[in-house]
């Protein structure tokens, strides 16, 4: 007798680094005017979260899709935790590199998968 489940619609996208930090999430209203990715960047201003741009400050990372495209919209985003690098998402021309310090202020921590 085999010891084996199967699950259906649960799948590891690799987000996660590890178990060695907290994951904390807070729901965040996502500015209007766009789609944000899970594992997308955020940087707040005004109370407001929108993906970081190149040279903005990332606090957060987005927990889940959030369409935003018609309106303010509220989502989930880790607000700790320990990611890998390589899943993250950020805009053309940006680096996780450029946002590690300062993700480790808000207790971000990156690992990588190789």
């Amino acid at each position: 007798m085999a010891n084996k489940e199967t699950m259906t619609g649960v799948a590891y996208d690799g987000l996660f680094g590890g178990a060695e930090v907290e994951v904390l999430t807070s729901n965040v209203t996502v500015a209007s005017g766009q789609k944000v990715k899970r594992g997308t960047l955020l940087s707040e201003s005004s109370g407001k979260y929108s993906a970081v741009a190149a040279g903005g400050k990332a606090v957060a990372v987005a927990a889940e899709d959030i369409d935003a495209g018609a309106a303010d919209t509220v989502g989930t985003a880790y607000i700790t935790g320990y990611f890998n690098r390589e899943k993250l998402i950020m805009a053309s021309g940006d680096t996780v590199g450029a946002h590690e310090e300062e993700l480790r202020g808000v207790g971000i921590f990156l690992t990588s998968m190789k």
